[in-house]
């Protein structure tokens, strides 16, 4: 009976893998410390964020429809001197075993992981967002500015193996990772001067842009870790016990033995008798021609490189599932190694007002954007749980959003 019901659960995992493609992480977090012999979990959803690039702007090119002039307007009043836009992706499904124990002496199962990931983000000037909606009329007879322009885009899947704690449900695991497409560019200088006839153009540019030059699917290898570790801390003045988590997320590194394009440029030029668009548009003088972008002092050079996987380290409090409180705090702290993504603070309340069902609401700030508030709600029963959540409730009821947020988590122990 056992054995069935196990293979039951496997199925069932395996035919929701097939449906979740993107995963970042569930708030809150749960604790839950009944000792069981086989677990399986399955994370799906999707965030993204702009400090300033409305959702009215982002749903047109996610699901089609016309940019008019007022909704650019109404996203370029929001933009600062430096911007931020980005989005994190990821689908995963972890089988643990704690019944079969590794060591002898220790009292450590094993799991098997598999998924999904991606990440995009960019740290931007308003005068990118201005010429990429308006064009160069606009700007006629003033200069363009997007220096300090940073972009990053990875998208990767991964294999681990590791061994966790049958007690304390502590684990580690062993990645290996297949890099599927990585693009990124810093502009350090990037400055575009035309004058009133829009023909004559100035640009001072210092920077780089590395594009993959294969369609492979296998671009890179890399191996990285996963850590999740729980500590019990005295909370209140009851002797309560409350739980701190540290946790890490794909920190590694990869090789990209498909060489990547490299473009490097720290160079000064003038064109007269062109416009902008004759520079940037479908017929460009900008292509791939080697002598061109010679001329143009532009370097491009075929590279393999060696690059920081787009991991996570976040520490915070976690929610007990199995407390008797009817409410709970949790809070904490999140961190990319990029300066695209700016340290993420949460906290918030989780209410319990029958034992299966938790009901919750955060706030957070950081990340992609700024302030943002969040619900969810969980519901757990004996064998199974099922959580669905969002950290932008605003991106569901409003196009003047900043973002869009949706994440579902279900688990099956026995």
């Amino acid at each position: 009976m056992q054995k069935n019901k196990l293979n039951k659960l496997i199925l069932l995992a395996v035919a929701f893998a097939s449906v979740f493609s993107a995963n970042a992480q569930l708030l809150p977090i749960s604790y839950d410390t009944t000792e069981i012999s086989h677990e399986i979990i399955i994370d799906g959803g999707v965030d993204y964020y702009s400090t300033a690039i409305e959702k009215d702007i982002t749903s047109k090119f996610i699901r089609g429809g016309v940019i008019t002039n007022d909704i650019k307007d109404n996203s370029f009043a929001k933009h600062g001197a430096i911007n931020r836009f980005g989005g994190i992706g990821a689908g995963s499904i972890e089988y643990r075993n704690y019944k079969t124990k590794i060591f002898k002496k220790k009292n450590w199962g094993f799991l098997v992981k598999g998924g999904y990931n991606a990440f995009f983000g960019m740290l931007y000037s308003k005068d990118l967002f201005g010429i990429a909606m308006y064009g160069n009329e606009r700007y006629r007879g003033e200069t363009i500015d997007i220096s300090g322009t940073n972009m990053s885009f990875m998208a990767y899947q991964k294999l681990g193996f590791g061994l966790i704690d049958a007690k304390t449900k502590s684990n580690i695991s062993f990645n290996f990772y297949n890099i599927s497409n990585r693009t990124s560019a810093q502009l350090r200088t990037f400055e575009l001067t035309q004058d009133l006839a829009g023909d004559n153009i100035e640009i001072v540019m210092d920077g780089s842009v590395e594009l993959s030059s294969s369609k492979k699917f296998n671009q890179g290898i890399g191996f990285g870790v996963d850590l999740d570790f729980k500590i019990p801390i005295q909370w209140g003045k009851d002797d309560n016990t409350a739980y701190i988590q540290f946790q890490a997320q794909n920190v590694g590194f990869a090789y990209m033995y498909e060489k990547q394009q490299v473009y490097t440029f720290d160079t000064t030029f003038t064109f007269s008798g062109l416009n902008l668009d004759q520079l940037v548009g479908d017929n460009a003088l900008f292509g791939d021609s080697i002598s061109v972008l010679d001329s143009l002092g532009i370097r491009s050079t075929e590279k393999n490189r060696t690059v920081l996987l787009p991991g996570f380290i976040q520490i915070g409090k976690i929610v007990d599932a199995l407390s008797p409180k009817k409410l709970q705090s949790f809070f904490g702290m999140r961190l990319y190694p990029t300066l695209i993504y700016s340290p993420f603070i949460y906290a918030g309340l989780d209410f319990k007002p029958k034992k299966w069902l938790h009901l919750g609401i955060n706030a957070s700030y950081g990340g992609f954007g700024k302030l943002k508030g969040g619900i969810y709600a969980s519901v757990r029963f004996s064998d199974y749980s099922i959580g669905i959540a969002t950290e932008n409730v605003v991106g569901f009821v409003s196009k003047k959003a900043n973002g869009e947020s949706l994440f579902i988590k279900l688990r099956w122990a026995i």
